[in-house]
């Protein structure tokens, strides 16, 4: 608005500047425009006043172009809008009928969005739809073309990787997460990818290499990984070379990996699979001599030799000092029953069951019925079991 005002005083001062200042020196002028045949003749003051409208005219053409032309950009926006939000809705659309299960209206929705700017998720999104329609090949386009912008990269990367693993093709999943810059690799999905693929491939030393620098990435599953490595690694030792070859190659292990539950527990479980139980014993029994280890307990369980008083007198200490452990009274029947004493087995176990009613445990005391022909006794302990589950 002051702008306006501005303006109209200033045209007024011209205007006064132009009228009053011949005025006042007592001569207007004299301006003569000679072209051929034609003449204008006129004052210095008509001159002013003609320059002066035919640029306000001038202006004003000037503004009309310019909004005129704004209006045909304007619209053009309005429709590029409007295309962008119907893009957007078929969008919604097509995530929408793919979560609830119609997958063909879910392929045509998302069809129409590939010129919108969506990150890559539509792509994704598509990919998910085409493997849900058995269309591998169209599943591999969207996710290389999923993979083109940066923020959808990792995890097109990531399903490409599990479609891969799916057919069959482990090495071809570890080359396309390798295809992922240092930061991307970094990620827990990939490392977990990453790790499935090796082992599938039976990369065993170079999955043990890695494994203490994804340790962070794989929190939990570390420990689950560690013992799919030891025990791949050492049931490959078993069936090549045998069982001292076994030993001998757990002796000459690292001491950092042999005080490792993961493949202490993987070690004890390729010995019981080798029917190396007297040795599985030791091996039990030395590593829980401070307390019972929630890993390696539940091997103890497994172990089947005729007097495995040492561990019977480690179990029977831990009950002692923690009466209420119903896992403790249930290794200890376990243990006994495959020693064959039953009636240290369905002591325990019946107070097993008393503290925590396990299927497992059930089925024990049926089966130390039918070592008494208690037919009757042992029924009642299988139904028992299966109102348990």
């Amino acid at each position: 608005m002051k702008r306006l005002i501005y303006g109209i005083l200033l045209v007024v001062a011209v205007l006064a500047a132009m009228l009053i200042a011949p005025q006042v020196i007592g001569d207007k002028g004299y301006v003569l425009i000679s072209m051929g045949q034609w003449h204008i003749e006129m004052s210095v003051v008509s001159l002013c006043i003609t320059v002066f409208v035919a640029l306000i005219i001038l202006w004003v053409l000037w503004r009309f172009i310019g909004a005129t032309l704004g209006l045909f950009k304007g619209s053009k926006q309005w429709f590029g809008g409007l295309s962008r939000r119907k893009r957007q809705r078929r969008l919604y659309q097509g995530i929408q009928a793919m979560v609830e299960g119609d997958f063909a209206a879910a392929k045509k929705y998302l069809q129409d969005t590939t010129d919108g700017d969506f990150d890559g998720v539509n792509y994704l999104a598509a990919a998910q739809v085409a493997q849900a329609l058995n269309e591998p090949e169209r599943v591999r386009y969207l996710l290389e073309q999923a993979a083109e912008y940066d923020n959808a990269k990792t995890a097109a990367h990531l399903a490409s990787a599990r479609l891969e693993i799916e057919q069959g093709k482990p090495q071809a999943a570890l080359d396309k997460l390798t295809e992922l810059d240092e930061k991307k690799r970094q990620h827990p999905q990939v490392i977990r990818l990453r790790a499935r693929a090796m082992a599938e491939l039976g990369h065993w030393q170079e999955l043990e290499n890695a494994l203490p620098e994804w340790r962070k990435q794989l929190k939990d599953d570390y420990v689950v990984w560690a013992q799919k490595v030891a025990k791949g690694k050492f049931a490959e030792i078993a069936s090549k070379q045998g069982a001292n070859a076994l030993r001998q190659h757990w002796d000459n292990m690292p001491r950092k990996l042999r005080h490792d539950d993961a493949y202490r527990a993987a070690y004890v479980q390729q010995l019981l699979e080798q029917g190396m139980h007297h040795d599985a014993e030791a091996c039990l029994v030395e590593w829980q001599k401070k307390g019972p280890n929630p890993i390696l307990l539940p091997y103890m369980a497994e172990l089947s030799i005729p007097n495995p008083a040492a561990a019977i007198r480690l179990l029977e200490d831990w009950i002692k000092r923690d009466g209420t452990n119903p896992q403790l009274f249930s290794v200890l029947g376990h243990l006994a029953m495959n020693a064959g004493d039953d009636i240290l087995a369905e002591k325990v176990l019946l107070k097993a069951v008393k503290l925590r009613e396990n299927p497992r445990d059930f089925e024990a005391l049926a089966t130390i019925s039918e070592h008494r022909h208690d037919d009757s006794g042992a029924l009642a302990m299988y139904k028992r079991s299966m109102e348990v589950e």
